[in-house]
């Protein structure tokens, strides 16, 4: 069991300097069949995942970031926007007419809204794990324009930008200090 979490367990790190070893497509769609394992509220996912491979598709997104974080960005290999239906759950009743609740469970907005908020944050951890349990180095971008990123790559859909994860191999890793020991997160409150 423990070989398997092997991946999972490397150093932490941060900023890595990216190799030139491209991410295929293939190690991508595993990426994502991975990410859509990981549990939701009622198996409601709607996060959607556009990955960006091309100089010029990232290129695209360039002016959406900040302009201290664009070389480091635009450098990775892949670039995953994570991003999620905020009407999906019109679908989800569709889907799922045999799960007792669903359908009154989605009748009021904000339940949709806040399920849609919640499963879309966990399915992007599940996304950055899956990566890692692959051997892909990643960096979340924390700063950029959500907004116009959902104009530029989800043009007249129902898609909102809320994540950005450059993805790749890493040819040099800069560790990160441990900031919080297993003892010390373990330790009762006071």
């Amino acid at each position: 069991m423990m070989a398997a979490l092997a991946p999972l367990r490397r150093p932490g790190g941060y900023g890595p300097d990216w190799s030139t070893q491209p991410v295929s497509r293939d190690t991508l769609e595993e990426v994502h069949a991975l990410m859509a394992l990981g549990p939701a509220m009622v198996d409601a996912s709607p996060t959607r995942v556009l990955f960006l491979t091309t100089d010029q598709s990232k290129a695209r997104l360039a002016p959406y970031l900040p302009v201290a974080g664009q070389l480091r960005a635009l450098a990775a290999p892949a670039v995953a926007i994570v991003g999620y239906d905020v009407d999906f759950a019109e679908q989800l009743v569709e889907f799922i007419p045999h799960v007792d609740g669903v359908p009154s469970c989605f009748d009021k907005p904000d339940a949709a809204r806040r399920t849609a908020v919640r499963n879309r944050d966990l399915q992007a951890m599940y996304l950055f794990i899956a990566a890692q349990a692959l051997g892909l180095d990643r960096e979340v971008i924390p700063e950029f324009d959500a907004e116009g990123t959902s104009r530029e790559f989800f043009p007249g859909q129902r898609l909102t930008a809320v994540h950005l994860c450059s993805l790749g191999f890493a040819g040099h890793l800069h560790h990160a200090s441990e900031t919080h020991a297993a003892d010390q997160a373990l330790r009762p409150p006071a």
